[in-house]
């Protein structure tokens, strides 16, 4: 009898050792996410001002898929190079529940129409005003950061936010 009480002790503390190391290690995960993304804003942030450029793709000049694409790129993950792509690619997400990594779509210069025609990564932190960059058309102005709620052509053309990391 005693020794089946001390094998199931063994047993029970070996079953909780390893949930305290599997709660390590998702918050080593979360830890990481967290810093990876803001590596990835600390890159995109440092490409303002790169001049807008239609079809561009690189750091001479972007159009916004290019950027998105771009700057994803740089730590590894692959995403579609178009918008009407990146709107079928990743997890939805609402738009109160949004971070900073996710990916903002809007429908091109048409707001009547509603395929996807611009692309932006949201740059600040859940709970705060929705800020994103993007590589803007107007006034050639090229790699910016543009307030979700300071224009009303970003609010009535906004179609959907997508999740494309863990």
């Amino acid at each position: 009898m005693r020794n089946c009480l001390i094998i199931g002790l063994l047993l029970l503390s070996s079953a909780l050792c390893r949930a305290q190391e599997q709660q390590d290690s998702l918050l080593v995960d979360e830890e990481t996410t967290v810093f990876q993304l803001d590596s990835v804003i600390g890159f995109a942030e440092s490409l303002i001002g790169v001049p807008y450029k239609y079809g561009g793709c690189s750091p001479e000049g972007f159009d916004c898929s290019g950027f998105v694409n771009y700057v994803y790129s740089q730590f590894g993950i692959s995403l579609p190079r178009s918008t009407p792509e990146l709107a079928l690619f990743g997890a939805e997400i609402p738009l109160d529940s949004c971070m900073k990594g996710d990916i903002i779509l809007f429908s091109g210069r048409d707001k009547k129409k509603r395929p996807v025609g611009h692309a932006g990564i949201v740059v600040s932190e859940a709970g705060e005003p929705l800020r994103f960059i993007h590589s803007a058309t107007s006034n050639a102005r090229g790699v910016i950061v543009t307030a979700f709620d300071a224009y009303e052509y970003y609010l009535t053309r906004f179609v959907k936010i997508v999740r494309v990391t863990d």
